[in-house]
């Protein structure tokens, strides 16, 4: 049976289209937190998501390539890094997409409580072990969070990635996931970037006051 190509990603897309529907402007740098949960002071070259969290660039070749800046209606954002040049595919709906050595995608959702965000992130870890061969999944701990980490190949036939890992995480009442996709030419060590990259994850202490 063929497996739906980033099960989680489309998930993510929908959000993002819906929070476009509400956007508010965020003006004025001072919306920003000022402290992070784990002691350092607020950096404004942090990429930021909301005045949620910050993250430091990936590296490792990686590049941002968009970011939904605005605070969202509906508390939810998205934003994602490229590796390499993009190469054209068709999706399994038969649209032209683009694709990329490897890409990094981060979704960020506030919920009505933690509890509510725990729920939300279980029922995307459902989602990746019915969408995909998962090969492993643990858990590991970066910067003071709990993330449940996902390693796995697509299924799809039309997917152009040859594996992937995520990672899923809550803290206070947002849900936080983290995708990594490659193709088969990428020669980098995925895990090693997303264990990386979440070391440079930034939340704000403001959240849960």
């Amino acid at each position: 049976m063929k497996k739906k190509l980033m099960t989680v990603l489309g998930l993510a897309i929908v959000l993002v289209l819906l929070a476009a529907m509400g956007i508010l402007a965020l003006t004025n740098w001072e919306k920003y937190p000022k402290q992070a949960a784990d002691g350092d002071e607020w950096d404004k070259n942090w990429t930021m998501l909301g005045a949620v969290l910050g993250v430091e660039e990936p590296g490792n070749g990686f590049v941002l390539q968009d970011n939904n800046v605005a605070l969202a209606a509906d508390d939810t954002y998205l934003a994602t890094w490229v590796h390499g040049e993009a190469v054209p595919f068709v999706n399994e709906n038969g649209d032209d997409a683009e694709s990329y050595e490897a890409q990094i995608y981060l979704l960020v959702m506030g919920c009505k409580d933690g509890e509510s965000a725990r729920a939300a992130a279980d029922g995307w870890i459902a989602r990746e072990n019915s969408s995909y061969a998962v090969a492993d999944t643990g858990d590991e701990t970066h910067n003071g969070v709990v993330y449940t980490v996902l390693a796995y190949t697509p299924e799809s036939e039309t997917n152009p990635y040859s594996r992937g890992i995520s990672a899923f995480a809550v803290f206070e009442n947002y849900a936080v996931s983290v995708e990594i996709t490659c193709m088969e030419n990428y020669d980098g060590d995925e895990r090693e970037v997303l264990a990386s990259f979440l070391d440079r994850f930034h939340y704000s202490a403001e959240i849960g006051e």
